[in-house]
């Protein structure tokens, strides 16, 4: 009874919850260059609002896209702050340029383009390697090539990696022989600790003269899984990586700019107390897709909310289901609709 009232009191005050600000390393980019003069600093903008651009809309394709050539033409208009770093050797320069992404997102949203905001989720990585010197599972405190280049392909794509403590905990749950061999139950079982958006599993091997990189993506309900061979370990790495977040960018980018006037209702089931309630406005309220979340009715066992997504509902469903907080509800258990409203129904998982 205390929670209910602590939770009804907490549905009184809420605010609306909005998008929440856009990471400013979205909008930024280093790239390469010959020189410092003008022509050559030109290129520059056009290949590193290339990259924001591949960050923002979650895809790599989008590149061939003419509706993206024509905003590449316009990054110098784009730009906001720039400057020259020292680059590897004394024949190049790095130029790190920093763009404006709300115009680039409105830009791109305005022409029907996806757009993937700043809700990525934080994906757990549990990566083995395994060669003729080492066997080994990398943890949070190992400073390692193999996760160097999973963490320097993640971030230009803009996405947050953790990796596991490998503490006495996960040591007596994973080993390496599980993360190798594909086997996920004990290794989702490790995961929950962390609570990630996601789960990623690495293996990386030698493979003859070449190197394999294998990776599985579990979220939700959802898993995937990509292989590539490389020249040397970072490009496997790379390729697999790279991949994973083409995935993630086509299931969670929301096309065009259509904001629904009367909203959807979302239904969430075994919400019973406080925490419950926080978690569940947090979650929504954190995704790209949804616009505004407004608090609309609570009884005991379940909490309701008026969401007005950007695309639609469909991009709202999918959005709730990548990570380990929402699961669907039957219908009948979620009501078909509240007060005259399509509804969708989630039950909080524990």
């Amino acid at each position: 009874m205390l929670a209910t009232l602590f939770l009804l009191s907490a549905l009184a005050a809420a605010p609306v919850v909005g998008i929440a600000d856009t990471a400013p390393v979205l909008g930024e980019a280093e790239v390469s260059v010959a020189s410092r003069d003008r022509p050559e600093r030109m290129e520059g903008f056009n290949r590193a609002l290339a990259q924001v651009v591949v960050r923002l809309t979650g895809r790599r394709d989008m590149l061939d896209d003419s509706r993206v050539l024509a905003l590449l033409e316009q990054a110098p208009r784009h730009v906001q702050q720039y400057r020259y770093l020292d680059g590897p050797d004394e024949a190049t320069s790095l130029l790190w340029v920093r763009f404006d992404v709300g115009a680039v997102e409105r830009h791109l949203l305005e022409a029907g383009l996806p757009v993937w905001s700043g809700d990525r989720p934080a994906l757990l990585v549990w990566l083995g390697v395994q060669d003729r010197q080492e066997r080994r599972l990398v943890s949070s405190a190992d400073d390692h090539p193999a996760r160097s280049a999973l963490e320097r392909t993640a971030r230009e794509r803009g996405l947050p990696l953790l990796f596991p403590l490998m503490d006495l905990e996960d040591q007596g749950r994973v080993t390496l022989a599980d993360v190798m061999g594909g086997f996920h139950e004990p290794v989702m079982g490790a995961s929950r600790r962390y609570g990630p958006g996601g789960v990623l599993v690495a293996r990386v091997q030698p493979s003859g003269s070449r190197w394999l990189a294998r990776m599985q993506l579990y979220a939700g309900e959802e898993s995937a899984q990509w292989q590539s061979e490389g020249e040397d370990q970072d490009a496997a790495i790379a390729s697999v990586m790279h991949q994973a977040a083409d995935h993630l960018g086509r299931r969670l980018a929301v096309a065009g700019l259509q904001v629904e006037r009367g909203g959807v209702m979302v239904s969430v089931g075994g919400v019973d107390s406080l925490a419950d309630y926080l978690r569940v406005v947090n979650y929504l309220g954190d995704m790209a897709v949804v616009s505004r979340l407004r608090p609309h009715g609570l009884t005991p066992d379940r909490a309701l909310f008026l969401v007005q997504v950007r695309g639609g509902v469909r991009d709202l469903e999918r959005a709730a289901l990548l990570g380990s907080t929402l699961v669907p509800e039957a219908a009948e258990a979620a009501e078909a609709a509240v007060d005259g409203i399509e509804t969708i129904g989630f039950r909080l998982l524990r």
